[in-house]
């Protein structure tokens, strides 16, 4: 199998890509099996990586993310994920310099919302990934509409999934507010949304009856890592 480096941004959604990573392995080859690709793991310090970010320093976050392609690269692993979307305004200067092949957490979860049939579809995640358009052009080229809440809203999203949810303070107060925020999106026509944090699973999952069906981009990502390294 190929090896597979993760490059992390927030520690939750580099964890939660692991486990999911080690238990799509569990589930092809089984249980008793224990096999599952060789995982390499770097994170740089989230203060290195989130200001830029909160800044759209675009070149400083891809100088900081190709610093952890490069750690990767010298460990030996075959490619790359980034379990987070709001970087990916970087990620083609990204592709085009890092020394190894980094999948796109944007590609693969706008191919998997043509492949569910989605024709409206709302965005949450950190402030910028929902005010500059991540999203919207990738699904406008494949015909799906995107939707996005008012500015005073993705503050209020933003806000929850900084000071709670990155910070591992979540409580069942995070996950009713965040259930608000579907709704609404849901309330606006919405077929579905991205759960465009990767932060976002760890608090709403298909068991906690989210008001709307979703695209889960951290565990996608994974599944398509493990897929990718049993080739």
């Amino acid at each position: 199998m190929k090896h597979i480096g993760i490059v992390g941004v927030t520690v939750p959604g580099g964890l939660l890509c692991i486990d999911t990573i080690v238990a799509e392995s569990f589930a092809h080859f089984g249980k008793e099996s224990l096999i599952h690709p060789r995982i390499t793991y770097t994170n740089p310090s989230l203060s290195e990586i989130h200001l830029p970010i909160h800044a759209k320093d675009w070149k400083q976050v891809t100088s900081v993310l190709l610093n952890s392609c490069q750690i990767l690269f010298r460990a030996g692993v075959d490619f790359a994920v980034i379990p987070s979307n709001s970087p990916h305004y970087a990620i083609a200067e990204i592709q085009k310099k890092s020394p190894i092949p980094v999948m796109s957490i944007v590609d693969i979860t706008v191919n998997e919302c043509k492949r569910r049939g989605f024709k409206k579809v709302g965005i949450l995640g950190v402030g910028v990934t929902m005010s500059d358009g991540l999203y919207e052009k990738p699904l406008q080229k494949l015909g799906i509409m995107p939707v996005t809440l008012s500015s005073i809203r993705q503050k209020e999203v933003n806000d929850l999934i900084i000071k709670e949810i990155i910070q591992g303070k979540p409580t069942p107060k995070t996950t009713t507010k965040m259930q608000e925020f579907i709704q609404e999106l849901k309330d606006m026509g919405c077929d579905g949304f991205i759960a465009g944090c990767t932060e976002i699973p760890v608090v709403i999952t298909n068991e906690n009856e989210s008001p709307l069906p979703f695209v889960d981009t951290t565990r996608l990502l994974a599944k398509k890592a493990f897929q990718e390294a049993i080739k």
